[in-house]
């Protein structure tokens, strides 16, 4: 699930130190700029964001020019600007067939507000790879804990959880998903979803969490356009 942030060369200010001495008094020191930068980075990395979306920000990404993305990259702004303060507690659920670009918004909201210097405990989960994590949880030799994979997610002020619905729905997935979910209902933490599944979502969640999600979160379709992906794999001649 974790993931570190690339490591630049190191600042040629300071020398890599995190200090500079003073024009003024070189006994004393000051502490250099890219202090913020390892602060961003140490953001990251404790974020979990996966490598592949670390270029990810608001402003590149494309809307193709289509109504439902525009409103889509329109609305994320407007969350990661009022963050921490959402007046209501509520985040975003981001609906869209494969290769729409939700995870690319979800991820760009939590670097964007990394970025920012804004304050919050901030993580990224795939579902997927939640579910396979917690169930090589259960080998005698297993060195991480059920318990210790979710309390982050639970305890985090703002949670991406991408890919909802990915999983059957099976007693097990449910009542991870539940858990997960409802704690963080129960406490009014800020929840980002991301799911390609539109219509039938509480067939894969169920109805009790569909409605949880009604609450929680401001739904945003990414409808209407073709997988990105497709495209962009193709050689043309």
């Amino acid at each position: 699930m974790s993931s570190i942030a690339p490591n630049p060369k190191p600042c040629a200010r300071c020398n890599g130190s995190g200090w500079i001495p003073l024009d003024t008094d070189s006994l004393r020191v000051e502490p250099c700029g890219c202090q913020g930068d390892l602060r961003r980075r140490q953001r990251i990395s404790a974020a979990s964001i996966p490598r592949r979306y670390y270029h990810c920000r608001i402003a590149n990404f494309h809307d193709r020019g289509t109504g439902a993305l525009i409103a889509a990259k329109r609305k994320v702004q407007e969350f990661v600007d009022s963050w921490p303060m959402q007046r209501d507690g509520r985040g975003l659920l981001l609906m869209g067939g494969c290769g729409a670009g939700k995870t690319h918004l979800a991820v760009a909201a939590l670097l964007e507000i990394i970025q920012s210097g804004k304050s919050g405990r901030l993580l990224f989960s795939n579902f997927q790879d939640l579910i396979q994590d917690i169930q090589a949880s259960f080998d005698a030799d297993a060195e991480t804990t059920k318990a210790e994979l979710l309390r982050p997610l639970i305890d985090c002020d703002l949670l991406v959880l991408d890919e909802l619905g990915s999983q059957k729905p099976t007693t097990f997935v449910q009542d991870i998903l539940y858990y997960i979910v409802n704690s963080r209902y129960n406490d009014e933490r800020v929840t980002l979803f991301t799911t390609n599944y539109i219509d039938d979502l509480a067939d894969r969640i169920g109805e009790r969490l569909r409605s949880r999600l009604y609450e929680m979160t401001e739904e945003v379709r990414l409808t209407g356009v073709p997988d990105y992906r497709v495209g962009k794999g193709q050689n043309t001649l």
